[in-house]
């Protein structure tokens, strides 16, 4: 590193760039995201009830509850599997398969709960509502993810992170995460291995070696979870 005072003004450069930091736009996101979950939890609910009792004309109530507690449900289902897990917002295929994981253990549990108090259950209710809210949120969280990447080519909603490693590896990751703003990570420093003296690197400040690192993520505010060793 050249000096501490180009390392600090470097670092506050692309501190102001990053803009707010990931606890804000994930909370937002994740509600709006919860939301969008209930809705299509209380639109396959509705579907199942009316196609299901609608031609009979007999409306059992225990399934009119079963509509009405259908969100809560859900909801619950996707946050036991893991589907409000920020680390996988906006990349990869693991909040999708979260999803199908919360529709199989809800037919799970729906399926156990009914043979043990003995309740013969709708099957053509079953088999229309639960398929039909994790399709409806596979596409509704597809949609959201789209407009997600949109906003990152923006530059918004992008995690801070700290680049570790030998200076060309480091170069080619700020790259390679600048053209693929998808992956929602901004490098807001680097630290680089081989005692480096350079003050920066592709437009990033290089805060020091490798023993800086900690030290690094605290003072740029990085996400530590999302600190990226090349």
């Amino acid at each position: 590193m050249s000096s501490g005072s180009t390392a600090v003004s470097g670092a506050r450069r692309s501190q102001a760039r990053a803009g707010a930091g990931p606890a804000a736009w994930t909370g937002s996101y994740l509600r709006r995201t919860a939301l969008a979950d209930c809705l299509c939890a209380v639109a396959a609910g509705a579907i199942a009830y009316e196609l299901r009792f609608d031609a009979s004309g007999y409306r059992p109530a225990v399934y009119l509850a079963f509509t009405a507690l259908l969100p809560i449900l859900w909801i619950g289902a996707l946050a036991l599997a893991g589907g409000y897990d920020p680390r996988f917002i906006g990349v990869g295929s693991d909040e999708f398969r979260r999803v199908i994981n919360a529709a199989v253990t809800l037919i799970a549990t729906v399926a156990i709960v009914s043979y043990a108090v003995k309740f013969d259950t709708a099957r053509g209710y079953v088999v229309i509502a639960l398929p039909c809210v994790a399709v409806f949120d596979l596409v509704v969280r597809h949609r959201l993810r789209r407009r997600l990447h949109r906003l990152r080519s923006r530059g918004a909603c992008m995690r801070k992170v700290v680049a570790v490693g030998h200076a060309a590896a480091v170069a080619d990751l700020i790259g390679e995460l600048r053209r693929g703003t998808y992956h929602g990570l901004s490098v807001v420093g680097a630290c680089l291995a081989g005692g480096s003296m350079l003050g920066e690197i592709a437009g990033v400040p290089v805060i020091g070696g490798l023993t800086n690192v900690t030290a690094a993520v605290g003072y740029l505010g990085a996400d530590r979870s999302e600190e990226h060793h090349v």
